[in-house]
């Protein structure tokens, strides 16, 4: 599949997906968090050492990441190595859930304690 016009966050989030990883595991690879992550795949402003991180450990180079003709197949096959099954696909997504859940409770509470002060 060949998308020219990605900034290189997209790609990134992208690849990674077609990985099998989440950004909690992406996250945790490069030593920095889940959010942090969320902001290079959703903005593409990333630093060329950080860069440099994230391309060895999606298996690639920064320069394909970077290019214009940046292109893999849209599902990942069976024989690829890096594809997951169902039923760990669940279970990273229920570790997501999980996660986001702890996330919302924890900023309600500091909004309940925010309003106390007003």
């Amino acid at each position: 599949m060949k998308r020219s016009k990605e900034h290189i966050g997209l790609k990134i989030k992208r690849l990674r997906a077609f990985r099998g990883l989440t950004q909690e595991d992406l996250a945790r690879s490069l030593g920095k968090t889940r959010s942090l992550v969320s902001f290079f795949e959703r903005t593409g402003n990333i630093n060329k050492y950080t860069l440099q991180e994230i391309s060895s450990i999606l298996n690639i180079t920064p320069d394909q990441l970077e290019g214009d003709k940046f292109e893999f197949t849209k599902d990942p096959t069976p024989t690829n190595m890096h594809a997951l099954s169902k039923d760990q696909h669940i279970v990273q997504l229920e570790k997501e859930i999980g996660f986001l859940k702890e996330t919302i409770n924890h900023q309600w509470g500091l909004l309940k304690e925010l309003s106390k002060g007003k």
